[in-house]
């Protein structure tokens, strides 16, 4: 498997909307101070602003493809746990992506989820214990465009009846409007949201894993959704409770904070304090994202009018779209075992859309 991050690292391609094609090749648009202050972690292709957080090596750049034209470059430096960035959802890892709930409003609309999406220029593969599988198998589900080095994984994905269908593609990140408008779940999407689904109240519906999590796989090409909540948040209630004012993700921290990458803590801006800057000042005008969107009451604890939620009222309710229901689609090698997993070596042009960057 050596050439796997090889291979990855060298794709660098961000969420474009659906009239864009990605174009690796292309210069970069620097970066302005001020968008580095309104967006804490934001990156570019290639990734070399990751470089000034941590110890220097220790974030990648990740970007979340969406259909929202607004959401223009949404990409950010994410920790890794190790050098391989294991914790990462690409390739064949069901991991984590950048949350947003530090940035603007615009992009506060943002539910990350970690998908996989189909590369349909597979024409080998590797099984997961060596054995190669002939490409004649494969082809009649593949293009004649020629592999390279860089891998996607043979999938077989278990359906609602209890049949699999096998999906050769990679992990990735995307919002939901993409992953449920394009159905990556097949039968299982609206199950697999509804199980990463945000608290509700009156007037109020939160975003998937409450707006500090990913909507990711149980485990690797499980069918089974969960939230991988960032660091300092509850895993027992879809990331909503604070736990700790310790951060991992540069878009944390809530509309009134921001996480230092050298001490891993929440800093907290005026109308802000506690743990995850969860907690309102009711001596600031600046809590709970002033008095259009909410109050601090006598517990320290925000009061959000109708329509607004988050610890400081900074998230507006999340719409709930209509469910889209895809058939699944029907690959080469029908029906398996479920569980088992393959490597396949693609073309690099058939994953121009991964969102891991160097």
């Amino acid at each position: 498997m050596m050439f796997k991050y090889l291979a990855l690292v060298g794709v660098a391609v961000f969420a474009q909307d659906a009239t864009t094609t990605p174009d690796s090749t292309a210069t970069p648009v620097p970066i302005s101070s001020e968008t580095f202050k309104q967006r804490p972690g934001v990156c570019n292709a290639g990734g070399k602003e990751c470089a000034a957080y941590g110890t220097g090596s220790d974030y990648q750049c990740v970007a979340v493809e969406s259909t929202i034209p607004s959401l223009n470059n949404l990409a950010q430096c994410v920790k890794k746990v190790d050098q391989q960035g294991s914790n990462i959802c690409v390739g064949s890892q069901a991991g984590v992506c950048p949350t947003f709930g530090s940035w603007p409003a615009t992009y506060r609309a943002a539910q990350p989820v970690c998908a996989f999406t189909v590369v349909p220029t597979c024409t080998s593969a590797q099984t997961s214990n060596g054995n190669f599988v002939s490409v004649r198998e494969l082809q009649s589900a593949t293009t004649t465009k020629k592999p390279s080095g860089v891998e996607c994984y043979l999938n077989n994905y278990l359906l609602a009846n209890g049949s699999t269908t096998q999906i050769k593609g990679i992990y990735k990140c995307v919002d939901i409007t993409f992953y449920r408008s394009k159905a990556l779940g097949l039968d299982q999407t609206e199950k697999q949201l509804k199980a990463c689904a945000g608290n509700s109240s009156t007037g109020f519906t939160a975003g998937l894993c409450n707006g500090h999590g990913t909507c990711s796989p149980k485990s690797q090409y499980s069918s089974e959704y969960e939230c991988k909540c960032n660091r300092g948040y509850s895993n027992q209630d879809n990331c909503f409770a604070a736990t700790e004012n310790v951060c991992d993700g540069l878009g944390q921290c809530g509309g009134l904070g921001q996480c230092d990458s050298a001490t891993n803590k929440c800093k907290c801006k005026d109308g802000a304090k506690g743990d995850q800057c969860a907690l309102c000042d009711p001596a600031s005008a600046a809590a709970c994202s002033g008095s259009n969107q909410g109050s601090c009451g006598v517990d320290g604890k925000c009061v959000c009018k109708t329509g607004y939620g988050g610890s400081q009222c900074e998230v507006k309710s999340a719409p709930t779209p209509a469910p889209t229901t895809t058939p699944a689609p029907t690959q080469a090698g029908g029906s398996t075992p479920s569980g088992s997993a393959s490597t396949v070596f693609a073309s690099l042009a058939a994953v121009a859309l991964a969102v891991v960057l160097a």
